[in-house]
């Protein structure tokens, strides 16, 4: 297959190449204008005015896009060789700066936390723009520390859980494989073949990567239990959340009762995929499907696609649905901010960054023309056209929750499948659509709840002292939980837990993926129902961002969720999607 011209990104909009040099003169500039918001700190009284506030945030603001510029784009050279040795010393050393400058400037938010609540109401109704964040960051009040502590855990995060990050980074981006005739494959050109249609390819691939996972378990164990440690000694008994999860929910200004009613509605609703993969069974004439055959393909040979053919599938779904989103995914590939091509050391799997606001977002793909790889870019250029709407806030706002971050790109994602299966020309394409929709759902809803479910069993395992061998236990029996009697799960895939970035790099990210996916539903189905009318409340809640909170956001268009019977509207779509497959087989 012809995968050429495959793109890498345009950096050269962020700033001029990073160095030592340049890194220093930011550091210098940044400095000042740090040293001249100290002289606030004698200004912080009760009396201060709204307008003095405001002032103080905006010289925030702007020292936080002098430090954003340089660390976004070490951030993103970084992912093209999380291995390059010269770019992760200068990331480290912008860290650094960045912890020493939140230190000096971090009087400001304990002082407005600490505020009594009749002067903090008094300023607040005067701060504009400013209002949301402010008041948001008061929710945090009695889990902030003192000025002497926060300083401290600001330094000790460099050291601790985040070099426990990059370490895994460096040594699992740099993986490479032997496999199927092919040497020096990266990780994900190798997880390709889990969807191939040959049943002795998929298995070898599960066993050629997670075989190495397997290897080096000892380290990769460790690093995940001293990043679970530091989460939760930091979250539970320095700032005294209730749970280790409860710290990610105010953080995604989300109420607990939201996501215990999202997760157990999830578990609630198993059922439905444990028919699903009985189903695949019986269709790939399998007495039971092996772990190894959940993401088989029903029927036919799987395309290939081009690069270009790609794009031009995405823009013209986007065009069919609104012309700003299209013209907002053409300006990312115009403007040169997707990198595509695949390359030794480059982070495996795919992002959206959008760091600055009114900047075009960058996208990460690993692109190896499969049909996938579609669903891929329509999902990161989601993301990109999010946060292109939402780019007119102050970059305190210009982010929505994480949860919120999937409406778009999963969005995106559904106006992608209904136009690939209203353009299906057979009934075994149909069948081939449906089930790779049903596929989909899964492992963003019911696989995603089950990792959340693990941390939080995970969690509780290592503050009582867990080994690596028995997290694999838990996250093998977590697994026979999910597929029950519909799928065989061989012991190799206890070590799968230890190939998923996100609950190294961010516990408890995954609901946001379930949150997302089952969110979508409810919009999508509004969306065929009201068709364009619904467009502009749509792209009215996209453009929020973080300016709101996702229950008063969502409130636009009358979804509460904290009540289960929203949630369970999602899989009552999910069955009919199941029962829509049955009647194509004649089942």
């Amino acid at each position: 297959m012809n995968r050429t011209p495959m793109p890498t990104w345009n950096l050269g909009d962020i700033c001029s190449p990073v160095d030592r040099q340049a890194l220093s003169t930011i550091f210098a500039t940044i400095d000042k204008d740090v040293t001249t918001f100290e002289q606030h700190r004698k200004n912080l009284t009760e009396d201060i005015t709204s307008e003095q506030v405001i002032a103080i945030i905006k010289e925030s603001e702007a020292i936080s896009l002098l430090l954003h510029t340089p660390a976004y784009y070490l951030h993103l050279k970084l992912t093209e060789d999380t291995a390059a040795h010269d770019i992760n010393a200068l990331n480290t050393t912008i860290d650094q700066f960045a912890a020493d400058i939140s230190n000096r400037m971090l009087f400001f938010s304990l002082w407005w936390k600490q505020l009594d609540e009749k002067n903090a109401e008094r300023i607040l109704k005067g701060l504009g723009k400013y209002t949301h964040m402010m008041k948001d960051s008061r929710k945090f009040a009695k889990h902030t520390l003192t000025e002497p502590e926060e300083k401290i855990i600001n330094i000790k995060d460099i050291t601790g859980a985040g070099s426990m990050n990059t370490i895994y980074d460096i040594m699992t981006n740099a993986y490479q494989f032997d496999f199927n005739g092919k040497t020096n494959l990266t990780q994900a050109q190798v997880m390709e073949y889990v969807k191939n249609k040959d049943p002795t390819l998929r298995k070898t691939a599960y066993e050629t990567v997670y075989a190495q996972y397997k290897k080096d378990e000892n380290v990769l164990g460790e690093l995940y239990k001293n990043i679970v440690l530091d989460w939760t000694n930091e979250g539970l008994k320095l700032r005294h959340y209730d749970s280790p999860i409860g710290m990610r929910n105010l953080g995604n200004d989300l109420p607990d009762k939201a996501i215990t009613a999202l997760l157990e509605t999830c578990q609630k609703n198993i059922g439905i995929f444990h028919e699903y993969f009985t189903l695949k069974a019986t269709i790939l004439k399998m007495k039971k499907l092996q772990r190894y055959d959940v993401y088989a393909p029903l029927t036919g040979t799987e395309k290939t696609i081009t690069y270009d053919e790609s794009c031009n599938t995405v823009l013209n779904v986007f065009k069919g649905f609104d012309e700003e989103f299209h013209t907002m995914a053409k300006r990312m590939m115009d403007e040169q901010h997707i990198h595509s091509e695949l390359q030794k050391g480059k982070q495996s799997g795919a992002f959206c960054s959008s760091s600055i606001p009114n900047m075009t977002p960058y996208v990460l793909l690993n692109f190896v023309g499969k049909e996938r790889d579609v669903s891929t870019m329509a999902h990161e250029l989601g993301h990109a056209i999010h946060a292109m709407l939402s780019s007119h806030h102050h970059i305190f706002d210009y982010h929505a929750p994480l949860p919120i971050c999937e409406t778009a790109s999963i969005f995106c994602e559904m106006l992608l499948e209904e136009h690939l299966l209203a353009n299906t020309k057979s009934k075994d394409e149909k069948i081939h659509h449906l089930a790779t929709q049903i596929d989909g759902v899964y492992a963003s809803i019911i696989r995603q709840t089950y990792f959340t479910l693990f941390e939080q069993q995970a969690h509780d395992m290592i503050q009582n002292g867990a080994t690596t061998p028995e997290l694999n236990n838990a996250w093998l029996a977590n697994l026979k939980e999910q597929f029950g009697d519909s799928v065989d799960v061989p012991d190799l895939f206890q070590h799968e837990w230890k190939y998923i970035p996100h609950i190294f790099h961010s516990p408890f990210y995954c609901y946001s993926y379930a949150f997302g996916n089952l969110l979508v539903l409810s919009l999508y189905n509004k969306y065929k129902q009201e068709g364009n009318d619904f467009i502009p409340k749509y792209k009215k809640i996209l453009a929020y961002g973080g300016s709101q909170s996702p229950v008063d956001i969502l409130k636009e268009v009358d979804i509460d969720i904290t009540q289960t019977y929203f949630w369970q509207g999602g899989f009552d779509y999910i069955q009919t999607l199941v029962d829509q497959l049955k009647k194509e087989l004649g089942a």
